[in-house]
Formats: C-alpha cells, structure tokens, sequence
C-alpha cells in the first residue's frame, strides 16, 4: 500500500469520524434549541406555519407558570434524590469496601446474588412493595420513597464500587494500622480518600436514579404525597382532550434537566477518574 493510499484512508477516516460527531451533535442539539425556543413562545405561535428557531413575540409566560407549578414538585424531588443519595451511601460504600478486601463465608454467592438482581425485572417488584408499604404505612412517605429506590440504587453502587475497591494497593490498611490507626479509621482516614473518584461518581449517578426514577414515584406516592416533579410532569398531560400548553411543558422539562446538568459538571472529572474517561 502506497503512502498517498494510506494518508487518503486516514483522511477518510477522519471524515467519517467528525460527520459521525456532527450527526450525534445535531440529534441533541437540534431538539434541544426546539424545546428553548418553543418554551418563549406565547400559545398562539406554538401551531404556526414554518419552521424557526427564534420566537417572533418572546414570552415568559411558560416560565412563569411552570416555576409557579413546580415548586412543591421539586422540593419533593430534591428530597427524594438526595435521601436515596444518603441512604445509598451509608450502605453501599462500607457494603462494597467489605466486598472488595475482606474475606468472609459465602462472600462470592452473596455477591453475585446482588448481581443477579439488577437484572432483574423491577417493575414486577412494585405490586408486592406497594402493598408492604401499605401495611407498614410508608406508602405517602419520603422515607418509604427512599427504602424502594435502595432495592436497585444499593446493588448498582455496590457492582461498581467493588471492584475500585478492590483494585486498591493490598497494603493500604496496614501500613496505616502501623502509624496506629484501627481497622474502621484506616479506612475513613485512608482508603476512603483515595477511593473518593469513586464514590463521587456512584453518589451522582444515585442522585440521578432518585430525581429521575418515575415508576415506583408514580405507584408509592399520590396527590396528598410527596409526589416528585416527574410524576406531576407526566400527569400534566394526561386528560388534557389534545389542549397541552407546550410552552410549559417544554418550559418545566428544561427546569428538571437542570439540576442533574448541574451536578455533572461538578461531578465531571471524578466520573472520569472512576470511570477511566479521558
């Protein structure tokens, strides 16, 4: 193969590449600016002829009512997120540092049994936690939201976090223990810092399950209830007989992608650190 053969491939590739880039840039952009603009148009431009990005009349209207309508919504999600978060945390990172360094009877077969059950099936598991909750009278609560989401969000972290664990220098804990440390502050003090990428990352990605998760919102909570802002999102659109005001829709879906936005960029680099993303 000649040079100017392999420089034409490599430009090729490089083609490929960027419109490759392009097209996956346009299938999220493109929608996205949609969305901005339908959300400052006034109702009588939402149906009008021809396509254009920027609103003949700007209106803050849409905004208006659709702060007006979330703001018991997000406090309910704020707090349903950021409990599954704490929960989490307090279970999963002590759970999967035991997994990943200590060794003890039927570690393996416990293991993969929380293994197995991320593959299986949740939504065959909200009648059973339905009624449960309704018996130990957690239905309605934000403490019953934040035991049903542990169900997926523990074993999830744990998966992850195990294996960065693991993967920790075998000696971490004793030299520590050396300079008089005990077992628990070796791994406070030690591991635990180290370990911080990662348990930033899995910490984010539970938040992200607690603000977005919408079935078992949607079952465990009613109008009287903690219900988050997803669940009233989805309810605005049910019953409407075809008259939807998209300028608030549109409008109340770009404030609840906002606070997961927020915190990934925070959260970038210790995704990327975890995760091994360059």
């Amino acid at each position: 193969m000649t040079h100017n053969t392999v420089k034409a491939s490599d430009y090729a590739f490089t083609l490929l590449r960027y419109l490759t880039l392009f097209g996956l840039l346009g299938t999220i952009l493109i929608p996205l600016a949609f969305v901005i603009s339908v959300s400052f148009r006034p109702p009588e431009e939402f149906f009008t002829s021809g396509v254009y990005l920027i609103p003949k009349n700007p209106s803050l209207e849409a905004w208006e009512q659709a702060l007006r309508f979330l703001v018991e919504p997000l406090k309910n999600s704020l707090l349903i997120a950021s409990g599954t978060t704490i929960v989490s945390m307090l279970i999963a990172v002590p759970g999967a540092y035991v997994f990943g360094r200590k060794e003890f009877p039927g570690k393996d077969i416990i293991y993969y049994a929380l293994f197995v059950s991320l593959l299986f099936p949740h939504i065959l598991l909200i009648a059973p936690i339905t009624d449960i909750w309704f018996e130990i009278k957690l239905y309605n609560t934000v403490i019953g939201m934040w035991l049903a989401l542990q169900v997926f969000v523990i074993p999830f972290m744990i998966y992850i976090l195990r294996d960065y664990f693991e993967k920790l220098p075998q000696n971490l804990e004793e030299a520590a223990q050396i300079y008089g440390c005990t077992e628990f502050t070796a791994f406070v003090r030690v591991v635990l810092p180290i370990a911080m990428p990662a348990v930033v990352a899995v910490a984010f990605l539970a938040f992200l399950i607690g603000w977005n998760e919408f079935l078992f919102a949607n079952m465990l909570t009613s109008g009287q209830g903690p219900r988050p802002a997803i669940v009233e999102l989805f309810l605005l659109t049910q019953g409407t007989s075809g008259n939807v005001y998209w300028g608030r829709l549109m409008a109340i879906t770009l404030v609840l992608g906002t606070p997961p936005t927020v915190l990934y960029l925070f959260a970038r680099s210790y995704l990327g650190q975890a995760f091994n993303i360059t």
